[in-house]
């Protein structure tokens, strides 16, 4: 438990000196934050001992975010920009691939 906490930590402040430097304009820090999410994320897919899976599972993750756009195959967007979930939207089944 202290590893997974540990990580998610690490990952918050990435996140946090992703902002910053995103809201500063300063791209050279908005790669600097973006690779040390990069490494801590492949880091994490390790220790979960995912590193065989994650591909697939990513697989599966963008096919059911592109089910998510409208009947005229555009996305479908909420005041704050976030997709919403079209007609066909189907959830990811990641457990089959966990399973296989």
């Amino acid at each position: 438990m202290a590893k997974n906490m540990l990580r998610y930590k690490l990952m918050r402040e990435e996140n946090e000196e992703y902002l910053d430097a995103a809201n500063n304009n300063d791209l050279v820090e908005v790669a600097d934050a973006l690779g040390d999410m990069l490494y801590i994320l492949c880091g994490t897919i390790i220790e979960h001992g995912l590193q065989h899976k994650i591909e697939e599972v990513f697989d599966e993750i963008q096919r059911s975010n592109m089910s998510k756009l409208g009947a005229n195959g555009q996305p479908i967007y909420r005041e704050d920009g976030k997709v919403l979930k079209g007609p066909n939207y189907f959830k990811p089944n990641i457990e089959a691939i966990l399973e296989k």
